[in-house]
């Protein structure tokens, strides 16, 4: 199993989930409420060019007037691991 296999793909230049997301959250069975805390990534790469990932812990709120999901989360929610290349 590759580390994309277990991770929920998300856009850190949106604060809502998009479809990629809510598809990789099914994929994974987790269930989507207020208040769920996930962690989601996406792809980056460190100074040198090697493959990271930006991880965030953040937790999911719907939004009514948007009718979508929202990202709630801080600076200090975000880091970067390794990724396999």
């Amino acid at each position: 199993m590759s580390d994309r296999d277990r991770r929920v793909i998300i856009d850190l230049n949106d604060d809502y989930l998009n479809a990629w997301a809510l598809r990789d959250i099914e994929r994974l069975g987790l269930e989507l409420r207020d208040g769920s805390k996930l962690t989601g990534c996406m792809e980056d790469e460190d100074d040198e060019g090697n493959p990271t990932w930006l991880v965030v812990e953040f937790v999911a709120s719907f939004d009514p007037k948007y009718q979508a999901w929202r990202m709630v989360y801080t600076d200090d929610d975000i880091h970067w691991e390794p990724r396999e290349p």
